[in-house]
């Protein structure tokens, strides 16, 4: 039994933290010497889809603390490029650019870095309030974002998978991806948590 000091923690906190040590795929990501439980629901996304190819220049946007990367790297994957606003330890074949991928001079880096792009991955999600309505606007704005630079950026044929969250801006991701992309399918993971409401929009340009 985990023990809490009552001065130190909210109710909600408590409650986080318990579940996160009672979560099954926690703990098996720690036996595996993943960075986090993330990686289990991409390696399901892809066994599904099979989209992801070793020869392909991929891109994890929002990478911290970098378990899709380590994942990717891991299975032998080398043309890996991650992303965040925070940094990341480092992990073989994969380079890191620090900054937001929505400012200009991120993307110039970016497309330095890979001349092709063809397969964005995206797992952000906003850093919660308690607001459930602001926590999915905020996230589901950013979905719009690697959206947008998925569109914008991938090559033809190229492929985009990004979390969003039900709730405030979903139809508007819905109906981005339909304008956009000739193929898209919105997936709830299995290992996702049962209380989540996050998805995920995977799309074909």
């Amino acid at each position: 039994m985990i023990k809490f000091k009552k001065k130190n923690l909210s109710g909600s906190s408590k409650r986080w933290i318990q579940r996160h040590y009672n979560d099954d795929l926690v703990n098996k990501a720690k036996k595996l010497g993943y960075r986090s439980r993330a990686i289990f629901k991409l390696e399901e996304i892809n066994n599904k889809l099979s989209f992801l190819n070793k020869n392909k220049n991929i891109i994890d946007l929002g990478a911290a603390p970098g378990s899709w990367s380590q994942y990717l790297s891991k299975q032998g994957f080398k043309n890996l490029l991650a992303i965040d606003i925070l940094e990341i330890n480092k992990l073989p074949n994969v380079k890191f650019i620090l900054g937001d991928f929505t400012n200009e001079d991120i993307k110039k880096k970016i497309l330095q870095e890979f001349e092709e792009i063809d397969i964005i991955l995206s797992d952000i999600a906003s850093n919660t309030t308690g607001n459930k309505k602001l926590d999915s606007f905020k996230t589901n704005s950013i979905c719009l974002d690697v959206l947008d630079f998925a569109s914008n950026n991938l090559v033809n044929s190229g492929y985009v998978l990004a979390k969003y969250f039900n709730g405030e801006l979903d139809k508007e991701i819905i109906e981005f991806s339909r304008k956009y992309f000739r193929k898209n399918k919105i997936i709830k993971p299995r290992s996702s948590r049962k209380d989540s409401k996050e998805m995920y929009v995977f799309a074909q340009k």
